[in-house]
């Protein structure tokens, strides 16, 4: 049998064909390892692979070191507000935090937002190094010397370093009207987390990004949490005068009319206490006051789409 005449479209269609074929499958395989790949490196906390140092970034800078400044202050954004930040912890903020301020020494946010964010991450040491630097080398603001004090005081219990700072905040033009009670409050031994709380609400008030605002806001639960475990503290005492044993639940301090009821807990929990520790504490978050050579080490989950201005 004769085969049949192959026409010429045909052949070239064929010939069309197979290339088209092998290009096609070569852009989904290549599409697929782009999305895996997108996805892999989407699943990594983001991270900082190098942070150079201020003289070598000064001179890199070529006479533009408020610009570069400005660049590594939206890296430094990025790294701090990551949602996997905790996972991926905190090193690099400090390097990255003084080199923004060695190229820009007035860049005031970067020391306001630095020191925030460290001592809510429980680094306390470096929240005090970078937020010392804005008050010998930043704008004057008053809020510098303010979280100096509230570090050394709120997580120490260090009430003479915290009174030295407070002192310095209220001479600073601006301070909240506030700080200078607080510095008496202080220097006589007697800081309250009233004066904790009227300070940092109007520190919350000067401040206009998310980031910062959130982390000021869990400080102010942490001080109202201290608030009403002191004042249940007083009244387990009072109650403990009268009837010479512990209460079993603190409602019966409503019951005596030691307390008009039990406070909310600021983190969603209950208020519960501790007869070995004789101390309060909230189900939802352990945090209390420091006494002396205990320091706290609070954490905190940054938001996810924040911005941070200057």
């Amino acid at each position: 049998m004769d085969r049949p005449v192959e026409r010429p479209g045909g052949l070239f269609m064929r010939r069309l064909f197979l290339p088209l074929a092998v290009g096609a499958a070569a852009l989904a395989l290549a599409a697929a390892l782009d999305l895996a790949l997108f996805e892999s490196l989407r699943a990594r906390p983001f991270d900082v692979g190098y942070v150079p140092t201020g003289p070598a970034a000064r001179v890199a800078a070529l006479g533009h070191r408020t610009l570069l400044s400005d660049l590594y202050w939206l890296e430094t954004v990025q790294y701090i507000g990551d949602s996997k930040g905790d996972e991926r912890g905190y090193d690099k903020l400090l390097p990255l935090l003084e080199l923004v301020t060695d190229l820009d020494p007035r860049h005031g946010y970067a020391y306001q937002t630095g020191g925030i964010v460290l001592s809510a991450v429980g680094r306390l040491d470096e929240s005090d190094q970078i937020l010392a630097k804005g008050v010998e080398k930043g704008p004057p603001y008053w809020t510098f010397g303010y979280y100096l004090a509230f570090n050394a005081w709120f997580y120490r219990g260090d009430y003479e370093t915290a009174a030295r700072w407070a002192r310095v905040a209220a001479k600073t033009p601006g301070a909240s009207a506030n700080i200078s009670q607080l510095a008496l409050s202080l220097s006589s031994k007697s800081g309250s987390p009233e004066a904790a709380i009227a300070t940092l609400r109007e520190l919350r008030a000067t401040v206009h990004d998310e980031l910062t605002a959130s982390k000021l806001d869990e400080q102010l639960n942490l001080a109202a949490l201290e608030r009403d475990a002191q004042a249940l503290e007083r009244a387990v005492e009072r109650f403990r005068a009268t009837q010479e044993r512990d209460p079993i639940t603190l409602h019966e301090l409503v019951t005596a009319g030691l307390v008009p009821g039990i406070p909310q807990d600021p983190f969603g929990g209950e208020y519960r206490w501790d007869p070995a520790e004789r101390r309060i504490h909230s189900t939802a978050n352990s945090f209390r006051f420091s006494r002396p050579a205990a320091p706290q080490a609070p954490s905190f989950a940054p938001p996810t789409g924040i911005e941070l201005g200057r």
